[in-house]
Formats: C-alpha cells, sequence, structure tokens
C-alpha cells in the first residue's frame, strides 16, 4: 500500500484567495439575503453606516439559529452541493456567507437569536492570516457595540450579519466625492435587488412574500417583463422535464415604449435601454441568477429588443446548470437550449412584431389547452392550467376532481399518435381538427357563447376573446362567423 500524507491547506492562502472570485457588492449582498430567504424570512433590512467606521448590516426575522446552528453556518462548504435541501434554501456549496463577506470586508460578524436566546461568532480575516489556522472567534454578544434598535429586531428570533473593515468600496477621500460614490454604490444595489428578488417581493414566488429595505426605504420590485401594461404580449410556453424537473419557458414581447406609462419608461430607461436588456431571464427556484442575452443563439438585434424569455427551474438539476458559487452565471442544459432556439424563431417572426393593438396583460387567455413536454422523449398533456380546465375544475366536489383527472390521464395517455401521423403522412389535407357542420352554427354559437361565460369574457377586450377563441381550436374554419359573434357579444 502506498503512503499518505495528509496535507491541510493554510487557511491564511485559502480565505485571501477566496476574496477574488468576482463578486461585486451587489451579488455579495444578494448572497446574503438568498441566507434570509432560507431561514423563512418576511423582512430584510440592509443598514449603511459611514460613521465612526464604514459598516454594513443585514439584519432579518428568520427563524434565527442556536449557537451550534450558528457555528456550523459559519464553517466553510457546511453542505455538499449534492445534498437535498428544502424548498426555501437558496444555497449551493455552503460558501456564500463566508465568500460573499469577505469579498468586501476583512471582519465577519453574525449575531443570532432563536427562542430568545443570543449568541455571536466572528471571522476575522487578520486573526487567521496571523495564526494561519481556522479560528473562529466566540463572542458575548453583550460586548458588541451594537444599537439597541437593530438588537431589538432580532430579539426573540433573527439574524444580524455585520461587515466591518470594509476594504473594497472607497469611503475615503473628499467628502462630497464620497458621498456622491456611495450614492451611486447603493443606488445600483437597490436596484439589482429588485430587480434579483422581483418575485419575492412582489409575492409571487413559493415562499412567502418579503420586503426588504435599504436604510430605511423599501426596495420596490422590478419586474424586467412589463407584466402590469395591458400592451405586453405573452407568446407562448414550453416545458422540459430533466431528470422528473419541470424547466418552464416562457416568451414575452414588451409593449413599445409608446405605449409604456412615463413611470414604466423611466424606470426601464434607468437600468439601461431596452437594446442591452433583451434576451433570457434565468430563474433558479424564483430567484433571478442570469439575464440579459440569447447565449449565443443570435446575437443582441433592434429586431429583438422588446423580446424576453423567462427560464424556470428548481435547484434539484443545479448540477445541469453548471452554477457558480456566486450564483451569477449559469449555462442551460442541451434540452433547453433546443427550445429555447424554437421559441427565437417565433420571436424573430412576424408574429411578435411590434403594434399598438390593445393586449390584456392576462397571461391566461394566451394559454393552449395542450402542453408540450420534451426530455428523454416528447409529450404532449392537458394544460390544466387553461381558463376553461380550471372553471370546471373549481365547480367540482373532490370525488368529481378525482374522476376528472383519470380521465384527463387517459385521454392523455390513450392519445392516437400513430394514427394522427398517418394520416399526416398520408393525406395532411384531410385531417381536421373539428368537423363542424354548416347545418349546425345555431349550436356552435350557443359553444361560444358557454366558451365566453366560462373565461369571463366582459372582463377582457373583444380582441382578446377573439384571440382565445381561436387558440381553443372549437372554431376553426369559422372564423367568419366567429368575428361576428364576438362583436355581437361585445354589442
Amino acid at each position: 500500500m502506498d503512503d499518505i500524507k495528509l496535507l491541510m491547506p493554510s487557511a491564511a492562502s485559502i480565505l485571501q484567495s477566496m476574496r477574488d472570485i468576482g463578486y461585486t457588492l451587489d451579488t455579495a449582498i444578494a448572497d446574503i439575503i438568498d441566507n434570509s430567504i432560507a431561514a423563512a424570512a418576511t423582512q430584510i433590512d440592509i443598514i449603511v453606516n459611514e460613521r465612526p467606521e464604514p459598516q454594513f448590516m443585514i439584519i432579518d426575522n428568520g427563524h434565527g439559529m442556536g449557537a451550534d446552528e450558528l457555528y456550523q453556518a459559519l464553517r466553510f462548504a457546511t453542505k455538499p452541493p449534492t445534498e437535498i435541501r428544502s424548498d426555501r434554501d437558496l444555497g449551493r456549496f455552503g460558501l456564500g456567507l463566508k465568500t460573499a463577506s469577505f469579498s468586501q470586508a476583512r471582519r465577519l460578524t453574525v449575531i443570532s437569536s432563536k427562542a430568545g436566546q443570543f449568541c455571536a461568532a466572528q471571522w476575522d480575516l487578520d486573526y487567521v492570516i496571523e495564526h494561519d489556522k481556522w479560528l473562529l472567534k466566540i463572542i458575548d454578544p453583550a460586548r458588541l457595540h451594537i444599537d439597541q434598535i437593530y438588537l431589538e429586531k432580532i430579539t426573540e428570533h433573527g439574524t444580524i450579519v455585520i461587515w466591518d473593515q470594509i476594504d473594497r468600496i472607497e469611503f475615503s477621500g473628499q467628502e462630497t466625492e464620497a458621498q456622491r460614490y456611495l450614492s451611486q454604490l447603493l443606488t445600483k444595489l437597490r436596484e439589482h435587488l429588485g430587480l434579483v428578488f422581483h418575485k419575492f417581493i412582489e409575492g409571487t414566488a413559493k415562499t412567502d412574500q418579503i420586503k426588504i429595505t435599504l436604510n430605511h426605504i423599501e426596495i420596490p420590485a422590478f419586474n424586467p417583463f412589463c407584466l402590469s401594461n395591458k400592451f405586453t404580449r405573452v407568446i407562448g410556453v414550453e416545458k422540459v422535464f430533466l431528470n422528473d424537473s419541470e424547466v418552464t419557458i416562457q416568451a414575452y414581447a414588451l409593449p413599445h415604449y409608446s405605449n409604456m406609462t412615463p413611470q414604466e419608461y423611466e424606470m426601464f430607461r434607468k437600468r439601461s435601454d431596452l437594446l442591452n436588456n433583451q434576451g433570457t431571464y434565468v430563474y433558479r427556484n424564483d430567484r433571478l441568477m442570469v439575464w440579459g442575452g440569447w447565449f449565443r443563439i443570435i446575437p443582441k438585434s433592434e429586431q429583438t429588443k422588446y423580446s424576453r424569455v423567462e427560464i424556470n427551474f428548481d435547484k434539484s438539476i443545479d448540477h445541469l446548470w453548471t452554477i457558480d458559487i456566486k450564483k451569477s452565471k449559469a449555462s442551460p442544459p442541451f434540452a433547453v437550449i433546443q427550445i429555447l432556439k424554437q421559441i427565437i424563431g417565433q420571436i424573430t417572426g412576424t408574429s411578435v412584431k411590434m403594434t399598438t393593438t390593445r393586449v390584456s396583460k392576462s397571461l391566461e387567455t394566451k394559454e393552449s389547452p395542450w402542453n408540450r413536454y420534451s426530455g428523454d422523449g416528447v409529450s404532449y398533456r392537458v394544460n390544466q392550467n387553461y381558463p376553461l380546465f380550471q372553471t370546471l375544475l373549481n365547480s367540482m366536489s373532490v370525488e368529481q376532481r378525482k374522476h376528472f383527472h383519470a380521465l384527463i390521464e387517459v385521454i392523455e395517455s390513450s392519445l392516437p399518435v400513430q394514427g394522427i401521423y398517418s394520416d399526416m403522412a398520408v393525406n395532411p389535407k384531410q385531417v381536421i381538427l373539428h368537423n363542424h357542420n354548416e347545418d349546425n352554427i345555431k349550436g356552435l354559437k350557443e359553444k361560444f357563447l358557454n366558451f365566453a361565460e366560462f373565461m369571463e369574457a366582459k372582463k377582457m377586450d373583444k380582441d382578446v376573446l377573439r384571440e382565445a377563441s381561436i387558440s381553443s381550436g372549437l372554431f376553426s374554419g369559422n372564423l367568419e362567423n366567429l368575428n361576428r359573434w364576438v362583436e355581437e357579444y361585445y354589442a
């Protein structure tokens, strides 16, 4: 047997090297907020103190930690990337808190409270360098000079992350210039957090809604798809299954700037221009990671400057996305790239040209009754988010829902794919989706009225009802009659 030798890495060298992984102030603070969300926080306060010494504090009302939990949280790589985490845990490598903090400061202190019991610990870079050992300081919270108003925020439970000896931000120099520089940094930070965590701030994430403040001013959400605007177009959705995990890909066309409100236009203008911000927006468990650009499929251009594609995946397939420590870079798997190419083809086609036609902001009316799934194979399933499906489902009892879902599964699994393929190959013109007898126009009109009632059409624009009716496939070959019925319905 070969001899072996234990080689311990130098604590001083490792820590100093990890400072230059590539964090910015924005990505570092975002990494700390990930921990707060994992701790079920609903309130996160970022405090920047300039005097007497520069200091950053991130305070949350999460469940907090006991002493042993705190020490584990401050241990480097405390959890392996392969460990199964809770749905709200946005971590990956077990390094974020430490690497993000040391990228900006030389001293990291964490105070936590659980069930009213306080504990505190500190990593001091200079102390580690001096001894070249992984020496964590255990601190008596009473010895820390923290303003009582901040400690009161975690009286029952919560955590305070403190950065001291900040050496990656220039606070010195002429006071006016320093103030302007800090103001610019904080403005950029505010915009970054409002975008990255917009689903959590809006309350559309799968976890609890959160509130984030920066120096006591609430950070508003910035939705990059401008969904509050009625002219935003929802183009289509695709779903890919990878290792039993669903990846959804949704395309949007932003409204032309002439159809934006002054407030919307100003928000988009301040965050660079439409041309540079076009492209994909990749979300991992509702947290925005990467945005802008088309993964080298096509270049950015004027033709696609209003186009955005939202990609959502969960952390169970992190390894397929080659995520970096900062959670700011990711590479889509091959199956996602293939679907993305198809969607980009639609975006660059005539179907997504910018017009001034009124378009509803409702995603529901743009949905197709069928979804296409691709992974190891391709399958088609009934879209259970389709409004007609949901309306019917909500009218059923629990027992009826069980039977209805069983029926849908039978329909999906018995779709005569081979027969359809054969008929299409022999004589595609004879294959029709629905056969409407001209003598049964009265019955078809009644079907339209029932459809409009289910869609709650009185609440939507008539053009949206027309598009939804066409996409349903019920009125194929009867567009002239459909247009007349729509006009009569709103008369």
